[in-house]
């Protein structure tokens, strides 16, 4: 099966959560991902706790692994060799690092002036923050993101996961097709900027155009929605929560036929609403609401645990979690690939590399060294 990317190649310095997240993506659709790492940092990637797997066989899957030290001069050149080579280069470091480095946008495009440099970072590469650190809590915070979520008496409420690293990555990624596209046609490199801050800030999606039109504060709305208040939210049965969207009107009519409220007035008002559903709901089961409005085509869902989604037959049949070989840890179980392309779909061949697995391979294959001068560089530290 043909790769859509497959002529691709990335250099990627990314770490921890967004840049990998990105470059996984590209790595799923058959790009060639170096994974350029510091050995101690390499090391750290795959080292264990008893019993578990390294977090990274899910973002680091499909990709190579060259450890590399950057702080030394031979291995600035090595990396300079390898863009050269290449068609993107991907970072997450603080603004400024890869400068003092030397291996900044400004260097990079003078060795390939069709490199695309892609940089993931907290609050972008431009603007009063740009200096500052931060990580997605604080972008959840500054954002709005965050005032937005949790129940009207609790305090603003931090996602359960790092959403912004995984918006911005997949915002990066876009990006970076976008950029390849633009080469095509033009021939011209260039450099994309995605920060944490703006992505989640993209998704506050209506709410900051009302509130300069109206000066009206959206407010926090626990398990209702904002919008549509008790039409859209999570409502608990006897042993367990379903999640609930009735806000087409069709599908308000349907809810209030099987549950025997035809009769209540065309607008009957949010509290109504509400304690109407609640009623409902809380005296069935969740198998039987989950039954009983899904076979009337009200779009209705349990609230899963992570252990009930890894049993959902959906999940399963959409292929969402593969079992890959290792060499090491022998079979491994991930999340699969979300990409469904007819022809060129995303998909996971490999797990992630051990530290320094491809080292060897890509300086002899694509650099052209020799066994002593590999030997060399690993005597010097540089590799």
């Amino acid at each position: 099966m043909p790769k859509a990317l497959e002529h691709i190649r990335v250099v990627d310095l990314g770490t921890v959560i967004a840049m990998p997240y990105c470059t996984m993506f590209l790595a799923d659709l058959g790009a060639e991902v170096i994974k350029i790492e510091e050995p101690s940092a390499a090391i750290l990637r795959t080292s264990l706790t008893p019993g578990s797997v390294p977090v990274s066989q899910y973002r680091d899957r499909n990709k190579k692994s060259v450890t590399l030290n950057l702080k030394h001069p031979k291995g600035v050149g090595i990396l300079k060799e390898l863009v050269k080579n290449s068609d993107v280069v991907t970072e997450n470091f603080s603004v400024g690092t890869m400068e003092k480095l030397g291996v900044g946008y400004a260097a990079l495009k003078e060795v390939n002036p069709k490199i695309i440099y892609a940089s993931i970072s907290a609050f972008g590469q431009y603007g009063p923050y740009a200096s500052q650190r931060g990580y997605d809590i604080l972008a959840q915070a500054m954002s709005g993101y965050m005032s937005l979520t949790g129940f009207p008496t609790d305090p603003p409420t931090k996602s359960g996961q790092s959403i912004s690293d995984y918006l911005a990555g997949s915002l990066c990624a876009v990006s970076i097709l976008a950029a390849i596209h633009h080469r095509e046609k033009t021939g011209q490199g260039q450099a994309v900027d995605i920060a944490l801050f703006d992505s989640l800030l993209s998704t506050l999606d209506g709410h900051i155009e009302a509130f300069m039109m109206t000066q009206k504060l959206p407010e926090r709305a626990g398990n209702l929605s904002i919008r549509n208040g008790p039409l859209e939210g999570v409502y608990e049965t006897r042993n367990g929560s379903i999640a609930l969207d009735l806000t087409d009107s069709r599908d308000w009519e349907k809810f209030c036929h099987v549950i025997g409220k035809r009769e209540w007035p065309p607008d009957p008002g949010p509290d109504l609403i509400r304690q109407g559903i609640e009623a409902w709901v809380r005296a069935r089961t969740k198998e039987d609401v989950l039954e009983t409005l899904g076979s009337a085509g009200i779009p209705v869902a349990a609230v899963n645990r992570v252990d009930g989604m890894v049993q959902d037959r959906f999940a399963n049949a959409r292929e969402m979690f593969v079992a890959v070989d290792h060499s090491i840890y022998g079979e491994v179980k991930i999340t699969g690939s979300s990409l469904k392309l007819s022809k060129t779909p995303g998909r996971v061949e490999t797990l992630a590399p051990l530290a320094g697995e491809h080292t060897r391979e890509i300086l002899k294959s694509l650099l052209g060294y020799h066994d002593e001068e590999v030997a060399e560089l690993n005597r010097e530290g540089v590799v």
